[in-house]
């Protein structure tokens, strides 16, 4: 049995290069804004003039199994295959403050987040307030959790300190009580004989 993913690229192979171009603006289009071009903007897109141009190439990927498309609607291109969410991003090159970017001459290696979003146990919490600002966690960030109970020492945990409240620290457990330290080397460690895991923070999100 052939399954869709090979049966996907066997038919891109067969494609002409501008089908293979139309194919991947699809695709870009449908994965960023979650719909479909119409035939008007893929012809601007390619300075094609005539829309039965640009159905030629539609109905060149309908064809190879590539796209599907519902009459009467202009919008209506779907990918028979749907993308998987984008969670890597081109390196562009190496930021040492003060210095210049050291800015690599082909972006061709890809920095892999899927680890923030790998399972059904991740997820995330927004950050209200100033009070992680000493750990330059700051109002809006989202921190990546990872539910869970229990840790290892040294790890990053979102967790109820009884008394104190929601912290965000490392986590060490002594003989009798449980060390919590900052990120920020210069706080002083909270010490508590009650700590209340929710789970592991796997990374902070943040957008301008």
């Amino acid at each position: 049995m052939t399954s869709s993913s090979s049966a996907d690229h066997s038919s891109r192979a067969t494609l002409t290069e501008r089908q293979r171009d139309v194919f991947e603006f699809l695709r870009e289009m449908i994965v960023s804004r979650g719909y479909g071009p119409t035939v008007r903007e893929i012809g601007l897109h390619f300075k094609i003039g005539s829309p039965n141009g640009v159905m030629c190439h539609l109905k060149a990927l309908e064809k190879k199994g590539l796209i599907k498309r519902e009459a009467g609607m202009s919008r209506a291109i779907q990918l028979t295959e749907p993308p998987q969410p984008q969670a890597a991003l081109p390196l562009f090159g190496h930021l040492t403050a003060g210095q210049p970017l050291a800015v690599l001459p082909e972006p061709t290696t890809r920095i892999e987040f899927a680890g923030l979003f790998a399972s059904k146990s991740h997820g995330c919490v927004r950050v209200v307030g100033h009070g992680l600002l000493d750990d330059h966690i700051a109002e809006g960030d989202y921190l990546a959790i990872r539910r869970q109970p229990d840790c290892r020492d040294g790890e990053l945990v979102l967790a109820i300190v009884e008394g104190t409240g929601t912290v965000v620290k490392r986590y060490y457990r002594e003989s009798r009580r449980v060390r919590l330290e900052s990120l920020n080397k210069s706080l002083p460690p909270v010490f508590a004989d009650k700590v209340s895991i929710i789970g592991l923070v796997v990374g902070v999100l943040r957008q301008f």
